[in-house]
């Protein structure tokens, strides 16, 4: 039987979209009939853009199917897949869900369910980790303290990512209202809807984050939770946070499609406090090995034969703190010299003209590989020798190897499909 939390327990709203909500007692139910198109036991490929198709295979096919695989637009159909579902049938715009009626009812003895998602591929193709529901909720917080008080989370991610599954694992879990926002509009059309509906906690990457501070009115979220994951969040964007925000709580969490959600920070500083390292939070072991952060990560395939898993981040100790630094698999050679591009970009955003960079490498016949960055500037910012200014702001604080062959100046940066910085 599985050991994920209980999502029978919530009442009223559950998602809402653009063109339909669905409660809780309907999802609890398979009010859209999904255990109708899979067989017991067998392993289905569901390719969802909607949280409320994949809110309803987490609740149907939990104990019913033996695997689940969770495509987002990249991934490729497994061809030992038994069925293929895509929600623009199962669960289309027109769809009415049934009433809370039981369609197939659940056997006496459940079939264990492995929950496949994908990496994002950016740096690679997209690699398939396994995890168990009970993985990818093992840091879902119960509602404390206000817990008379039903949250409305809003949805930014594909639904069928870790970061987005957090989201709704964590409304769901609440018996919360879920805006799902992850479409393909712009991104001031969805915060505007979002705005109108009341949404009060937003999970998001720090890129989206200081692409909402960048916004007409980012005030105008009345936010009480903010979460940031799945990119390194430095001092810079949690200050800013804090200042827009000042009524909402600010936690930034580490999670991975290797690790699942491994712990969270509370305290308003970039990094965790090292204590962790011997005082696992949650009960999750952390160790850092040769510059690297491993996670105990039971139940994930990522997992060596000692439980656990490498997240492919680099770390430094720093005091009483432990820092990241970037993706180990994003280092770039320039010149003999290893450079996380990461850290350059930390530096650019330090500067007072300059709200938000990246960082990437272009092959190089001399060096190997050399660095150019891409900057959004605040308005004000003078353009007249600006590319050489801000190399210069970096090679003042970092080894000449880090310094961006050229900095060009973009109205905004691209993204990928988690939200993160396109490199």
């Amino acid at each position: 039987m599985s050991s994920a939390p209980n999502f029978a327990t919530g009442r009223g709203d559950a998602i809402r979209d653009r063109s339909l909500t669905v409660t809780h007692e309907q999802l609890v139910s398979d009010a859209f009939g999904l255990r109708t198109h899979v067989p017991f036991g067998a392993a289905v490929a569901l390719r969802g853009r909607r949280a409320r198709t994949v809110a309803a295979a987490v609740l149907a096919l939990e104990g019913w199917a033996s695997r689940v695989d969770l495509l987002g637009p990249v991934e490729d159909t497994p061809e030992d897949a038994d069925r293929v579902l895509v929600d623009d049938t199962l669960v289309s715009d027109q769809t009415t869900p049934a009433s809370a009626t039981v369609v197939s009812e659940r056997p006496a003895t459940e079939t264990p369910t492995v929950w496949r998602l994908f990496t994002s591929g950016t740096t690679g193709a997209p690699k398939a980790i396994d995890h168990t529901l009970a993985s990818l909720t093992r840091t879902v917080q119960r509602a404390r303290g206000d817990a008379g008080m039903r949250r409305t989370w809003g949805l930014v991610y594909e639904p069928t990512r870790l970061a987005g599954m957090q989201v709704l694992l964590q409304s769901l879990s609440n018996g919360d209202l879920l805006l799902d926002a992850a479409s393909d509009e712009p991104l001031p059309e969805r915060l505007r809807w979002l705005a109108e509906q009341r949404v009060d906690s937003l999970s998001a990457t720090p890129t989206l984050w200081r692409q909402v501070l960048q916004s007409a009115d980012p005030a105008s979220l009345p936010l009480r939770q903010i979460t940031l994951g799945g990119e390194i969040a430095d001092q810079l964007v949690l200050n800013a946070l804090a200042r827009t925000f000042p009524d909402a709580r600010i936690t930034h969490i580490f999670a991975s499609t290797e690790t699942g959600a491994a712990f969270a920070v509370n305290d308003g500083r970039e990094g965790f406090p090292l204590s962790y390292l011997s005082e696992p939070p949650r009960g999750v072991h952390l160790e850092v090995r040769d510059g690297i952060l491993f996670v105990e990560a039971p139940g994930t395939s990522a997992a060596g034969p000692d439980g656990f898993a490498s997240t492919g981040d680099l770390v430094e100790v720093t005091d009483d703190r432990v820092i990241f630094l970037g993706r180990a698999s994003g280092v770039v050679n320039v010149g003999g010299v290893k450079v996380a591009p990461e850290q350059v970009e930390a530096v650019l955003r330090a500067h007072p003209d300059v709200l938000d960079a990246v960082v990437r490498s272009r092959r190089n016949a001399f060096s190997g590989s050399i660095l150019v960055a891409d900057v959004v500037v605040t308005p004000d910012a003078s353009r007249e020798a600006l590319s050489a200014r801000l190399r210069a702001h970096v090679a003042a604080q970092l080894p000449s190897a880090h310094v961006p062959a050229s900095v060009k100046v973009v109205p905004e940066l691209s993204t990928s499909v988690t939200g993160k910085a396109g490199r």
